[in-house]
């Protein structure tokens, strides 16, 4: 069975990004929560979906989902979920703090 490793910088990306959408836009959140569980739940299925970060010390992958972008490592039985960031954000940035901080 599959499973879903979330980190606590994700917890926190997850619990921010759904803060900002419902202060504007309630339902709007919930939907996005929603679309972001279930892109979890189809990459702890299907751990090599989306993108292979070039170059990842880590074995680091990404998946687009909306305006979003879900950093994430396979495991044998799922996945670790590292961050979950705007697509607006610097991804080189994200991505080499990841990987200095997964080594």
């Amino acid at each position: 069975m599959s499973h879903v490793e979330c980190t606590r910088r994700a917890e926190v990306d997850l619990r921010r990004i759904w803060v900002y959408v419902a202060e504007r836009n309630f339902s709007a959140a919930d939907r996005l929560w929603d679309q972001l569980q279930s892109a979890f739940n189809l990459l702890s299925m299907n751990q090599y979906m989306g993108e292979a970060i070039r170059g990842s010390a880590i074995g680091l992958r990404q998946f687009s989902v909306g305006s979003y972008v879900i950093f994430f490592r396979p495991l044998p039985n799922g996945i670790r979920l590292l961050r979950v960031v705007h697509a607006s954000r610097d991804m080189r940035a994200v991505i080499e703090e990841l990987d200095e901080g997964e080594q």
